[in-house]
């Protein structure tokens, strides 16, 4: 899942960093970069993203991004533990993606109340379904659209 996510957000934005956070294990690449690094009090193994990264543009830090992997179908309580994630980095793309396609219900609830959108940012959440068997998103599963 990383390497496909890196290769896509490099062929679509050029030079990016991504790596497995889930253990709460940050390199000393990524915590330089960040601009805040009072994150890192709220996170450890019990609480991190289980990818970060970032897009290095010629001047410097453009986007951070983070990623939310399930194992089972999407809950609201996955998709408010992304965007905290994508909020405490100030992280442009925050992505949730399971094996399962995103519930109906799930659409629903944005539809009406808006649930990926990203309050601080004005940006919002991106939930993919990801084909363990082709290691790749499936490209019209990207709801409410494709990061890329």
């Amino acid at each position: 899942m990383q390497r496909y996510l890196q290769l896509a957000f490099s062929a679509k934005f050029g030079n990016c960093h991504l790596e497995i956070t889930a253990g709460g294990v940050f390199s000393p690449d990524l915590r330089g970069t960040v601009r805040h690094d009072i994150v890192f009090a709220f996170l450890g193994k019990k609480a991190s993203p289980d990818l970060v990264g970032f897009l290095r543009g010629k001047y410097g830090i453009d986007d951070y991004i983070v990623v939310e992997v399930k194992r089972a179908a999407v809950t609201p309580q996955d998709v408010y533990q992304v965007k905290m994630y994508g909020d405490l980095f100030s992280a442009r793309y925050a992505l949730l993606l399971s094996p399962e396609p995103v519930p109906e219900e799930i659409k629903r609830l944005h539809k009406n109340v808006f649930i990926l959108n990203r309050f601080m940012s004005g940006w919002q959440v991106s939930i993919g379904q990801w084909d363990e068997s082709s290691e790749d998103v499936i490209t019209d599963s990207w709801f409410p659209q494709s990061p890329f």
